[in-house]
């Protein structure tokens, strides 16, 4: 009897280590080409295709309708893990930005480095994203480019807002990083 019952205990332990192992299995999603959030907060399903149980999952309050929020690869990425989803950033991806609910079709755009150097992506006089980069935050601005410049290349703009110049690192068309020193 007592074997019978050890048996038992062994089969048990099996049949819920399978179970837990399945429970945290990671689930492939693929980043949506645009985002939109689709209520007062952006979700994993505003970020992701096929984000199944977890689409409902609350990452960050929404920006309001007409605006855009910039959001960190390596933040999405913690999310979607955290939720049980698997997602990696494509390389040379720098940032995610969401249009706000109800933008009439705006949508987002992947802020990337893969654009060639040489090409000229921000042009003296053009209006900017500018995206200002802190330990564990994210600032997004308009400036005005004060010259031409490809990605890569290091470029002067005015913060529309504050009016102070700052030199900042082209990302991609009109938009532009620049770090907290």
């Amino acid at each position: 009897m007592k074997k019978n019952m050890l048996r038992a205990a062994a089969i048990a332990a099996a049949v819920f280590m399978a179970g837990t192992v399945d429970a945290f299995a990671q689930q492939s999603v693929t980043l949506r080409r645009t985002i939109e959030a689709s209520g007062p907060a952006v979700t994993l399903g505003d970020f992701f295709e096929d984000a199944g149980v977890a689409a409902g999952r609350a990452v960050a309050p929404a920006p309001t309708s007409g605006r855009t929020a910039t959001f960190s690869p390596r933040f999405v990425q913690a999310a979607a893990s955290a939720a049980g989803l698997d997602w990696t950033p494509p390389p040379g991806m720098t940032a995610i930005l969401v249009a706000g609910r109800g933008g009439g079709g705006a949508t987002a755009r992947f802020q990337t480095t893969s654009t060639p150097t040489g090409d000229i992506a921000v042009r003296r006089g053009e209006t900017v994203t500018l995206v200002y980069v802190a330990p564990g935050l994210q600032l997004t601005t308009r400036a005005r480019a004060m010259s031409d410049g490809g990605v890569g290349d290091t470029v002067r703009l005015v913060n529309l807002q504050s009016n102070r110049t700052v030199d900042a690192v082209v990302t991609g068309a009109g938009a532009a990083t620049a770090s907290a020193n």
